[in-house]
């Protein structure tokens, strides 16, 4: 929270928010947004840096409250209790919070776009935000596009446009320097030495390679494609096929493999796969848990300076996708095309 604070400071103070282009990336306190994403934390500049963060912690604290709530209340009432210990004590969650980052306020808007999906200019100023505050949700303009809501992502675009115009005469220095570090931003070189991840070298080697980022986000952006051509042929699953390219969305960014917090993306599937898990037979309900189960662990996991982890979380994130997608499977066939009052109010929670 600290590099927003600083930021807003730098911005009052007309000082560079940006470290030097010959700087190196990664130190404490070091602010990497655009420069509008600062404008809000001036809100906080009549506080000391201490009281500010302890501020926003609560804000935080009561934004984690209620998207857990959104999406553990469709569960079936026994089950509630057991999924919100799960996801209090999600790690990457946990993280989020005491960190003072900004991914989950970038995660909430994306659902909140995704509910009002059908409200034209309300949807599109809720994904503009998401994106703009956060590289991550773009994953989800190409599954619009595909899904064939265009139009909203041409509104969210336009929103994003006449923002950045608008504050463009207060923010043009620092926006042209966060437009000179944007490429040095996309080599995970400087990610390689911050983070001192060189082991098991035969995962290094991969994993630092020029082509590894590019290849990632690709296959990323392409899975989110797919999912939007299932939710325009499925209407009545859209809302799974959505939180299945949201899970994605830390695999787009150059460095989103190695980030924790970014894992926070897949609590929506999480809720929803879980909700279909419950309503399986006994013996089928036990084992779809259990790989549930193993999901959230491995996400669970964190080892300094060990590339083994972050593959543990994509592990966990694969997992994930594949129980829902074999339970969607699962899914009798005289259930679709028609919506029961649970399933309806599951779909408005879980977005």
């Amino acid at each position: 929270m600290r590099a927003y604070w600083l930021a807003a400071r730098h911005l009052v103070d007309g000082a560079r928010i940006y470290a030097l282009p010959d700087a190196p990336l990664g130190q404490p306190d070091e602010y990497h947004y655009l420069p509008i994403v600062a404008l809000p934390f001036i809100l906080l500049l009549p506080l000391t840096i201490q009281a500010a963060a302890v501020a926003y912690l609560i804000t935080q604290v009561a934004l984690a409250i209620a998207v857990g709530y959104v999406l553990v209340r469709p569960l079936p009432r026994a089950a509630r209790p057991w999924a919100a210990a799960a996801y209090v004590f999600f790690l990457p969650l946990v993280l989020e919070v005491t960190l003072g980052n900004v991914d989950l306020i970038s995660v909430a808007l994306a659902l909140l776009a995704w509910r009002w999906r059908d409200h034209a200019w309300r949807g599109a100023l809720a994904l503009a935000a998401a994106v703009g505050l956060k590289f991550m949700p773009a994953i989800l303009l190409p599954f619009y596009i595909a899904a064939g809501r265009g139009r909203l992502v041409l509104r969210a675009f336009l929103i994003g446009v006449a923002g950045l115009v608008v504050t463009l005469p207060f923010l043009w220095r620092q926006t042209l320097d966060y437009l000179e570090l944007v490429p040095r931003y996309a080599d995970t070189a400087w990610v390689r030495a911050h983070l001192e991840r060189d082991e098991p070298k035969v995962i290094a080697d991969i994993v630092w390679s020029e082509a590894f980022p590019i290849v990632l986000g690709l296959a990323a952006v392409l899975a989110a494609i797919a999912c939007g051509r299932m939710a325009r042929r499925e209407p009545e699953r859209e809302t799974d096929w959505h939180h299945i390219a949201l899970a994605l969305s830390p695999y787009l960014a150059p460095f989103g493999f190695f980030w924790t917090t970014f894992l926070i993306a897949s609590l929506p599937l999480f809720a929803v796969t879980l909700g279909r898990a419950l309503a399986l037979p006994a013996a089928a309900r036990a084992l779809a848990v259990l790989g549930l189960f193993v999901s959230w662990l491995l996400m669970q996991l964190v080892q300094v300076h060990d590339l083994l982890v972050p593959v543990y979380h994509a592990a966990g994130v694969v997992l994930l996708i594949g129980i829902a997608l074999v339970l969607r499977s699962r899914e009798p066939a005289q259930t679709l095309g028609r919506s029961t009052p649970r399933s309806r109010a599951t779909s408005i929670a879980s977005s």
